[in-house]
């Protein structure tokens, strides 16, 4: 370490603040079960591209005006008298300085008859980069111009007005992001994660939670191990996991992949789709292009554009299908019903007919037929239920 690094170094352990702080340092106080001791302190953040934050407990980081960081340390400890109490908390150091072209701050609370500590950082607002990470508490950030990495052992995490990019993990507790203007990317060991506006792609993942994304300016990527997924506009395509939640995708400006192992699934605007729900219905409404569904037990609804459309395929291993069609629509027809003698093909078009496809009754229902002289091939299977293509109004 050279002799700049060790310039910027301070150590704060509270038994010599009194010394070095004593006008910061009000003493402690009691509330309630706790005893508690505020400090304050200031640090310079010269020339630094990016800050580390680093504690045991709640932190919120906060980016303001100058090139000055300041500090606010709240900690509370259990103890049966002041005494006893002041031991525990002249434990509690805090550190501050520069590593690496970086300003850190760090804090170590005291463990025993601590509940953690409550640190509030104001920082520059034009860092480069801003690294806020607890060992156990929640974390809030926001106004800053840079990039954002938050962490925590496992409690919430809570980011807005992020200009750069944002990386936020978590073991366990939710996230919940404002704006955030760069790439996003979210991680949680099993809470709920919501998305208010991303101005790029957004990457979510949690084991077991609801992913909610109003808008996001790129691709979107959300897997969750179980709950429901809905997005309501992304600029770009869609993928979406779920082990057993619903997913919902309002609008998509590329193809949408959506795959439940126990939900129902609904686009309501995309070009381009493939959707694969084990246990839940199929629902899609305005598509075009290269549309494939398949539900291994449950009713799929497609209501097609007056866009072209690609060749496509929708079949239901347990349910109906029905399929809204544009009278304008260019489009060859393929329906192949495999319930047998009580399946049914129900057609409004009259270029669009049913026939037993064998040599008895029991074999199975096609209809076949072109609709404006014809264009790309849909295809439609059913086992267990009935096709119904229907003109659209």
């Amino acid at each position: 370490m050279d002799m700049k690094q060790l310039f910027f170094i301070t150590v704060l352990p509270l038994a010599v603040w009194h010394l070095a702080l004593a006008q910061n340092d009000p003493g402690i106080r009691r509330d309630g079960a706790y005893w508690v001791r505020t400090v304050q302190g200031t640090f310079d953040v010269p020339a630094a591209d990016g800050m580390r934050v680093e504690t045991t407990g709640n932190v919120t980081v906060r980016g303001a005006s100058g090139g000055q960081a300041s500090y606010t340390l709240v900690v509370r400890v259990k103890a049966s008298d002041a005494r006893e109490a002041e031991a525990i908390l002249d434990r509690v150091s805090v550190k501050t300085g520069i590593e690496g072209g970086w300003a850190y701050i760090r804090v170590a609370p005291p463990r025993a008859g601590s509940s953690g500590a409550d640190l509030t950082v104001n920082a520059p607002r034009a860092l480069r980069q801003i690294l806020a990470e607890t060992n156990g508490g929640n974390v809030q950030a926001s106004d800053f111009d840079g990039n954002l990495e938050a962490r925590s052992a496992g409690g919430k995490i809570g980011v807005d007005r992020i200009r750069g990019r944002g990386d936020l993990r978590t073991a366990g507790g939710n996230i919940e992001v404002g704006t955030v203007n760069g790439v996003l990317r979210c991680a949680s060991g099993g809470g709920d994660i919501r998305v208010e506006n991303a101005g790029a792609a957004v990457n979510i993942e949690t084991a077991g939670g609801e992913i909610v994304i109003h808008q996001a300016g790129g691709a979107v990527q959300a897997s969750t191990g179980g709950g429901n997924i809905r997005v309501e506009r992304a600029a770009a395509s869609v993928v979406a996991r779920t082990a057993g939640g619903l997913i919902q995708v309002q609008q998509a400006e590329g193809p949408v992949t959506a795959e439940s192992s126990g939900g129902a699934i609904q686009v309501n605007s995309a070009h381009g789709v493939r959707c694969e729900s084990a246990g839940g219905a199929i629902r899609l409404r305005n598509v075009g292009g290269t549309v494939r569904a398949f539900a291994n037990s449950g009713s799929i609804l497609a209501e097609l554009a007056g866009s072209a459309l690609a060749d496509s395929v929708l079949t239901t291993n347990a349910g109906d299908i029905t399929v809204l069609i544009p009278s304008n629509l260019a489009v060859t027809v393929e329906a192949t019903n495999d319930s047998g003698g009580a399946g049914r093909i129900n057609s409004d078009f009259p270029q669009i007919r049913a026939r037993t496809n064998g040599a008895s009754e029991a074999g199975p229902l096609v209809a076949e037929g072109a609709l404006n002289g014809g264009g790309p091939m849909l295809r439609v299977n059913v086992t267990g239920g009935t096709i119904y293509l229907r003109r659209a109004k």
